[in-house]
């Protein structure tokens, strides 16, 4: 295929189609119900639980620290569990073979797929942020973290794309829980949220290379009045990363599935 035909028309077309299914597999998934009955309350409820455990644990000061990461852990939870749903979906359809020898590459159709999570997820924190901040006492502080609001929606995307990564194991694994799971966890452990930088170095390091660490310290830099452009930076950096991470699993299971002559590994 040649580079110019890769903007042709039929290509967008699918990708389009793509995303409209994407969509449509969200809502038989995840209805408004389920949104609002189950996914909605455990954000906020997450969200205040962390805020007012920073202010258990250190004061008033520390709650406001609380809130503003615990939106990131609510953001990056959600997003990083849920979006797995795309590809266990075709593992347990066991229609991963017919994306495979389609015109457009697997990895492709999973991010299209995925496109409402991360949305979905962003509103899904704002109504938290809105709901959680005046019943703990931080209103001025949701007012002035609003002009960070696309910097909450930058995370979204990157933890999705973390889940994605993480979630590809389960194509060819019974792994779909233990990936995902384990992503969040390690996230949450890592991203500095909670836990302010410089506590613990090797969680630091290990941090820089997640979702919502350095989109956090933007957020933080902000608040200070210090620079954090270069934070967000990257920041987008990470979820790229990761969405190459995701394409490379992708590819081994794809080599995998054409060596053996199928795509159960379990």
């Amino acid at each position: 295929m040649s580079s110019s035909s890769l903007f042709d028309i039929p290509l967008l077309w699918r990708l389009g189609e793509a995303v409209r299914f994407g969509w449509r597999e969200f809502l038989a998934m995840n209805p408004p119900s389920v949104v609002g009955g189950s996914i909605l309350p455990r954000v906020v409820l997450q969200t205040l639980f962390f805020t007012l455990l920073g202010g258990v644990v250190a004061g008033a000061q520390h709650q406001e620290f609380a809130y503003v990461g615990g939106l990131v852990l609510a953001l990056a939870m959600t997003n990083i569990l849920y979006v797995s749903q795309v590809p266990v979906a075709d593992k347990e359809s066991a229609t991963f073979w017919r994306l495979r020898t389609g015109l457009l590459h697997p990895t492709a159709l999973f991010i299209a797929r995925s496109l409402p999570y991360p949305l979905v997820g962003f509103g899904v924190v704002l109504v938290a942020a809105v709901v959680v901040a005046p019943a703990a006492g931080l209103g001025d502080l949701a007012v002035r973290l609003a002009p960070m609001a696309m910097v909450y929606l930058l995370i979204s995307f990157t933890a999705t794309a973390a889940g994605l990564a993480a979630a590809a194991f389960a194509v060819g694994r019974r792994a779909e829980t233990l990936a995902s799971n384990l992503m969040g966890y390690v996230v949450m452990l890592c991203s500095g949220a909670f836990l302010p930088p410089g506590r613990v170095p090797v969680l630091d390091f290990v941090g820089a290379f997640l979702p919502g660490r350095h989109g956090l310290a933007a957020v933080r830099a902000w608040l200070r009045g210090d620079p954090w452009l270069s934070q967000v930076v990257v920041e987008a950096v990470v979820g790229i990363a990761w969405l190459g991470v995701a394409a490379a699993v992708v590819a081994v299971q794809i080599r995998r599935a054409r060596r053996h002559g199928h795509d159960d590994f379990a």
